[in-house]
This record gives C-alpha cells, structure tokens and sequence, in this order.
C-alpha cells in the first residue's frame, strides 16, 4: 500500500472537485503557483493554507493530512501528541479540542531558524503568544517584531505572514478562531 504524500492529496481532491488551480487560489487566498508549488511537494504549507485549501475544496481537513485527535478538555505537557504536515519544517502540539459551537482552535507551533510561511489571509481572528525565541509576524503590510513573552492579536482577513528571525528554534502559542480541527466526527 503507497501512502499519498500531501501535494498528491492535494491534486486528487482539487481534480475531484473539477477545480482549476486559480480558482482554489482565488477561494483560499494563496496564489496559483504557490499551489502549484504545493501539489508537486516543492514547497511547505501551514496548517492554516490547508485548512483554506480544504474549505475551497469542500473536503475535511483531515483527508488532506492526519492530525491527533484531542477528545479530553484538558491537555497536558509530555502527553500531547507532536505532529508535522508531511516533511514540513514546523512541528504542532494540539491543544484545544473539537465540541458543538466552539469557536477557538489552539496549537503549540515550533518553528527552526529562518522559518518564513506564506502569505495567507482566512476568516476570523488570530492571537498569537511567544513563548520562546524572536520572530515577526507581518500584517497587512506591516512587520510587529515579537521576542518571548510578546503577543499579537489581529483580523485574520488581512495578509499575514510569519518568520523566525532568531537564532532559535522559536515556540509560539496559536489561537485563532479558523477550523483547525473536524474530528467531531471520530469521538
């Protein structure tokens, strides 16, 4: 049994669709050769990309890559689960759970030095807490360094990005209020 790497996924579930690369582009607000870039494993992609990806496609998020469940309110260090998206430099923590009505989806991020993520805008609001290391988030344009114990909180609707600029691994708490998560289903 061969198991699909994610840019296969990726281009299954788009061609299922009948979609064309501009128009999951168009939907997901990524760019069509960024998806292009995705679907030949050329390049990383964020748990956010891909959850834009699966909206545009009318997929779960989890047929695109496997993610731990987190059926228990509570979470607990040394007990989660660390996941990456296939080959890609970010390593997760989940840290919320899935129940009818939420509306907050928490993860752990780590990400190596000179880590930088696409540009991506979705719906809803993001807050972000460093807990270690120095990165900048850049927002509609505009670059807000943040260093460990620094936060952010924006409109997730407009262009942003992040990056390490440490010379650290840096480890930053991700709250947002985009489905990360639709294991409802599995419990």
């Amino acid at each position: 049994m061969t198991v699909d790497r994610i840019g296969e996924r990726l281009r299954r579930h788009r061609r299922a669709a009948n979609k064309t690369l501009n128009q999951v582009a168009k939907e997901s607000g990524l760019t069509a050769s960024f998806l292009s870039q995705a679907e030949r494993n050329l390049t990383g992609i964020s748990i956010s990309s891909l959850a834009n990806i699966a909206k545009s496609l009318g997929v779960p998020l989890n047929s695109l890559f496997d993610q731990p469940s987190q059926a228990q309110p509570d979470s607990h260090q040394g007990e989660r689960v660390r996941y990456t998206i296939e080959g890609q430099p970010l390593a997760y923590e989940r840290l919320s759970t899935s129940f009818p009505g939420n509306l907050l989806n928490a993860v752990k991020v780590s990400m190596p030095v000179g880590y930088q993520s696409e540009l991506i805008a979705h719906e809803g609001a993001e807050f972000a807490y460093v807990l270690s290391g120095r990165i900048v988030y850049t927002v509609d344009g505009r670059d807000y360094p943040l260093a460990s114990g620094d936060s952010i909180h924006f409109d997730a609707g407009k262009p942003h990005h992040l990056a390490n600029v440490g010379d650290q691994i840096a480890e930053v708490l991700t709250v947002t209020t985009m489905g990360l998560f639709d294991d409802l289903t599995t419990r």
